[in-house]
């Protein structure tokens, strides 16, 4: 005959079973009402003018001159927004010039696959100018990732990056706080409205800050398994729709190149193998030295130049790229 005991188990296992599944359906709700309040929810000044709302102006930006004869696209972190002119380049080289920086924790990766759908294999010539500290950084998961698909309310995005829905819940509940209290700080140079329409950041032209100390600057560790996997998707995502890609250093602190300099050499090297010479892929790397520069040339850190420094690396690009033209025209 059986016991008690065992009979009674079986119900406690079910009834328990049930409160689990209540408990999570419960959750589950809360999360789905607190998302639906994300995408219902305006933004308050303090994220509608933040540094990386601009990626909103970027997408348009690249979506709304798509077509155009002999563009120009750069992509790299906040290193190519505040320290290159596209509109000086687009003068230089006689084409129009796009600056699609942004910020270095975005990623290389999750930055190329947000403009591909924008670029065209016809016609644009993409010049990826990417800071050692976005390829060290490089992640499909990260903070900045998440806070871009805060900021665009891209559900798709995070139905893809679900790990990012904590980020999302908690910068929801900032928003509310920013509501309630009437925050409206703006950085006066990391804002959204400090870009031009060619894309380049001129907040900090004509700031005058203290020469940043730089000289315990090293470069960044980047693993070589890292790289290839950067280049692969790179190739993946652009090189085979036929888009054709220029690789052109950042500039980087002096300290960091002579300290570092196979580092920074065999980072180049990698690199340089985006480059396409016809049927030819560039093995051997750019020379370095114009893109090593001292710290009175720096703006606040090891990333972004000042109004000097942007004047000779605006002047590296141009040439970079005119080479490259030249080259493939022969």
């Amino acid at each position: 005959m059986p016991s008690s005991t065992s009979s009674f188990e079986p119900r406690t296992q079910v009834a328990g079973h049930k409160r689990l599944a209540a408990l999570v359906a419960c959750v589950l709700g809360i999360i789905a009402l607190w998302l639906a309040a994300w995408i219902a929810m305006p933004l308050s000044p303090v994220s509608s003018q933040r540094y990386l709302a601009a990626v909103e102006d970027k997408v348009a930006m690249l979506a709304e001159t798509k077509g155009e004869e002999d563009r120009i696209v750069l992509i790299a972190g906040s290193g190519a927004a505040f320290s290159i002119s596209a509109r000086q380049i687009g003068e230089t080289l006689d084409r129009p010039v796009y600056n699609g920086g942004l910020q270095a924790g975005v990623g290389l990766r999750n930055l190329v696959d947000l403009y591909a759908p924008h670029l065209d294999p016809d016609k644009d010539l993409v010049v990826l100018l990417p800071e050692p500290e976005m390829l060290a950084s490089d992640a499909l998961y990260s903070q900045t990732w998440c806070d871009v698909l805060f900021l665009t309310k891209d559900v798709g995005g995070l139905a893809r990056r679900l790990r990012c829905v904590p980020n999302v819940l908690w910068r929801t509940w900032q928003e509310g706080q920013h509501h309630i209290n009437g925050t409206n700080t703006v950085d006066p140079v990391y804002r959204r409205s400090g870009f031009n329409a060619r894309g380049d950041l001129t907040s900090h032209l004509g700031m005058e800050r203290p020469v940043p100390d730089l000289s315990d600057y090293h470069h960044p560790d980047i693993p070589g398994e890292m790289l290839r996997t950067i280049t692969s998707h790179v190739r993946q995502t652009l090189n085979a729709r036929g888009i054709e890609t220029l690789y052109v250093p950042a500039a980087m602190p002096l300290a960091g190149c002579e300290k570092s300099p196979e580092q920074v050499a065999t980072m180049a090297r990698e690199l340089a193998t985006l480059t396409a010479r016809g049927a030819q892929r560039d093995a051997v790397g750019p020379d370095l030295a114009p893109f090593c520069l001292p710290p009175e040339m720096f703006f606040d850190g090891a990333g972004h130049l000042n109004g000097r420094g942007r004047v000779v690396q605006t002047a590296n690009v141009a040439r970079a790229i005119s080479r490259h033209l030249e080259r493939t025209q022969e």
